[in-house]
């Protein structure tokens, strides 16, 4: 085994400390956006909880559609039910996980809303 000299020892040190900087850089730009999540909400709410939290809203809401659906298709007039009551869904998936308000059913049209802010294009 050759001893090295003391330049090649001093450049492993360099590349050594060039790799720590560069991995520093990184989780400096990543860990915020992780951590933190969107600070532009309209709820407030922050981090990867509530983005999950949004995504259970969306498939909330597709369930009570899909519900729905269902239900005015087996309607002899094809009409959508006069609530939500009658959908026999639980009713943690008839509200918004957030911010637990219940969804907004319009009877006349068959549409579902959630009016949590943030969740009104879902």
């Amino acid at each position: 085994m050759a001893r090295r000299s003391g330049r090649e020892a001093g450049l492993n040190l360099i590349e050594l400390v060039v790799v720590i900087a560069i991995l520093a850089a990184i989780a400096a730009f990543v860990m915020p956006r992780y951590l933190q999540g969107s600070s532009k909400r309209a709820d407030g709410q922050r981090g990867p909880v509530a983005a999950a939290r949004d995504t259970v809203c969306k498939s909330n809401l597709s369930q009570v559609r899909t519900s729905l659906q269902t239900l005015a298709a087996g309607d002899p007039d094809g009409r959508p039910p006069s609530d939500l009551a009658g959908l026999g869904l639980p009713a943690e998936v008839q509200r918004c996980p957030i911010g637990g308000e219940p969804y907004r059913y319009d009877a006349a049209s068959g549409r579902v809303q959630c009016v949590h802010p943030g969740h009104e294009a879902y």
